[in-house]
């Protein structure tokens, strides 16, 4: 009985189909990844924000900056946006250096035995960048140990607080939007 092997025709079609696998796996997990990054951006917005409410709730302030304009109605250079980029007198948007400073009353409150969050779930990074950033994050006790790269630990004092970005995984700050007339805080992705 003479043995046959496989014409190219066959061996073209195997590889095509591999091919097509291939495509529909990756496609998947690229898509799954997107989406669990931006339900872990939502996430964190929550935790931050309701780590906030806390404080407030506990203090009867905010945590500084935002204590500080509040007490004195001083939201010098308002930077207000209302719906649709309009401007609303009503509503400050902070700046980058005090939601960093928000965030870090947090840690340091979980710190010093006061917990108003789960410190662990935020997402840190050496690089301030702008508000779309290029570098990378970590999480926070991948950052206190030592990242894997580098060994070197990151302090409190070094971090920049934010989630990762749903396409790229890129690191990105929060937005936090304080209503004056309600004296609610938003923190929601950029």
């Amino acid at each position: 009985m003479k043995r046959r092997g496989f014409t190219l025709v066959e061996l073209m079609m195997v590889v095509a189909i591999i091919a097509i696998l291939i495509t529909v796996v990756v496609s998947s997990i690229t898509s799954s990844m997107k989406a669990s990054r931006a339900r872990r951006a939502a996430a964190l917005c929550s935790a931050v924000q309701t780590g906030l409410a806390t404080y407030y709730a506990q203090n009867d302030e905010w945590p500084e900056p935002l204590g500080g304009k509040v007490k004195s109605g001083n939201f010098s250079g308002m930077n207000g946006e209302g719906a649709q980029g309009r401007s609303n007198a009503d509503v400050y948007v902070l700046q980058a250096s005090e939601v960093r400073q928000m965030v870090k009353a947090l840690v340091m409150e979980a710190k010093q035995g006061n917990p108003l969050m789960d410190i662990s779930s935020l997402f840190v990074s050496r690089d301030p960048g702008e508000w779309g950033g290029n570098g990378y994050g970590m999480d926070f006790f991948t950052a206190v140990r030592g990242d894997k790269r580098s060994q070197r630990k990151m302090t409190t004092s070094e971090m920049y607080f934010g989630y990762p970005d749903a396409n790229t995984g890129k690191f990105r700050r929060f937005k936090m939007v304080y209503s004056i007339a309600a004296d609610t805080l938003t923190v929601s992705v950029l």
